[in-house]
């Protein structure tokens, strides 16, 4: 298949559309779930946090693991389409039974089906992602795959939100609250969607341009990770901004609900953030053909976290709605970049390495990359106890907070998710593979490739 066939927006729905209900999955096991087996099964919120902190070891053995044998297959469907397949199977299945939510679910039940969502949505994720970096080797034609892939990501986000009140509307739930009664709902439109979009990718979707295989082992993967230089800067600026990421996430719900005490509006929030999301995506895929993929991810970081500063000023009461209201529509339209940017520029990484060692390491490098997506969002539950020790802020129902703990929340929740991604800019600002090196890169790869066709040929 040609790079114009490879890039018709037919093409680019096909591979993109399994991403709406992947994202839908993960939403909704990562936020809500956990709280809903503490409140309708017989799990304890300690057990269940615990079990968190064991799925994220897992993901530390499996993510490298999945990256490599999805680097190293090579079938007549491609090199990624049977993980994707295989991924989105088990994750359908485990979903649907974790969505269940039993009465009578115990740790167990709830660790068993939890390890294997983790597994294959690592299984799905991980190659999906390897596999748009190699539909194209064009510099802004990635950027605007991986617009695509995130406006399917916010599309499938959207769904845990909207689904309860669609619910309640048509009088299928006595109100928009998360019970396990919405959850068996989502549990159905998962079965039914995963597959479907699955499908339409396998069938539909090219296979990508792979690098020929070289058989390599875990071994070399980490010696080589420690050799491109390009590759530790990006996990470097991931892994700082990471941390004010999921800060943020952490600090949503208690800084709307128990600071400023508007919580009823929090769906319309949440609403708000993917709607500015979304139609913020194609803007910054053009951007990337003005100014280049690590200024544009710079630029998109640097105003994200100015437009978070003028939350402090917020006071408690109703007439912080809509100035909240506005504040997140433009954090959330900012925030669109780290969608775009980073996974686009990370597959000029891999044609570095690609060009340096002759060894495809897609697979390999955006496992790193969700590693540390994974770990960065832990970071979130140690602000608690930055909050609770320093400022001795409390979030239960009944609590009053002082000036100073309030001060404490406010400043963590509008400060401290900028002030890491500022300190990650000087990272990405000069990043030394821009339009022109990966051009060169890409030029260089060709010309090796056609002499070694050459020699075959004469051979």
């Amino acid at each position: 298949m040609s790079e114009a066939q490879a890039h018709t927006r037919g093409s680019l729905w096909a591979y993109a559309l399994p991403s709406v209900a992947a994202s839908s999955t993960m939403v909704a096991v990562a936020s809500i779930l956990p709280s809903l087996y503490a409140k309708y099964a017989t799990l304890s919120l300690a057990a269940v946090g615990a079990m968190f902190g064991v799925m994220r070891i897992f993901d530390a053995i499996t993510d490298p693991l999945i990256g490599y044998w999805s680097d190293q297959t090579r079938t007549r469907w491609g090199a990624r389409k049977p993980w994707v397949v295989a991924g989105g199977i088990l994750t359908t299945l485990s979903s649907f039974m974790l969505f269940l939510i039993p009465p009578q679910a115990g740790i167990v039940y709830f660790a068993s089906w939890s390890m294997l969502f983790y597994l294959g949505y690592t299984m799905y994720q991980i190659p999906h992602m390897a596999w748009g970096s190699e539909l194209t080797t064009d510099y802004q034609r990635r950027a605007s795959l991986f617009a695509f892939r995130g406006i399917a990501d916010t599309v499938g986000g959207l769904i845990l939100p909207v689904l309860p009140l669609v619910l309640a509307y048509l009088g299928m739930a006595a109100d928009t609250n998360y019970t396990p009664e919405v959850f068996r709902w989502l549990g159905w439109v998962i079965l039914v969607l995963f597959p479907v979009t699955i499908v339409i990718a396998a069938r539909y979707a090219p296979t990508g341009d792979i690098a020929p295989i070289r058989r390599t082992n875990l071994r070399s993967l980490y010696s080589s990770v420690l050799g491109n230089r390009p590759l530790l800067r990006f996990l470097g600026a991931y892994l700082i901004a990471g941390a004010g990421t999921g800060i943020f996430a952490a600090l949503f719900f208690p800084y709307f609900d128990s600071y400023l005490q508007i919580g009823d509006w929090v769906p319309h929030l949440v609403l708000i953030a993917m709607g500015g999301q979304l139609i913020s995506l194609p803007f910054w895929a053009r951007v990337v053909g003005w100014v280049g993929k690590h200024r544009t991810w710079a630029y998109g970081w640097i105003a994200n976290s100015l437009i978070l500063l003028p939350m402090a000023a917020l006071h408690p009461g109703p007439q912080s709605v809509v100035p909240a209201l506005v504040l997140t529509a433009l954090y959330s339209f900012t925030n669109g970049v780290s969608s775009v940017a980073p996974f686009a520029l990370l597959a000029d990484v891999v044609d570095y390495e690609i060009l340096q060692r002759k060894v495809d390491r897609a697979g390999n490098y955006y496992a790193f990359l969700m590693f540390i997506a994974k770990s960065t969002a832990a970071v979130g539950g140690l602000v608690f106890v930055f909050l609770g020790v320093v400022f001795g802020y409390k979030i239960t129902e009944d609590a009053v907070n002082d000036e100073l703990a309030n001060l404490g929340m406010a400043l963590s929740f509008a400060v401290l998710p900028g002030l890491f991604q500022i300190l990650a800019v000087p990272l990405i600002w000069n990043f030394p593979i821009d339009r022109r090196r990966h051009a060169t890169i890409r030029r260089r790869i060709e010309q090796r490739e056609a002499r070694a066709a050459r020699t075959v040929t004469a051979a």
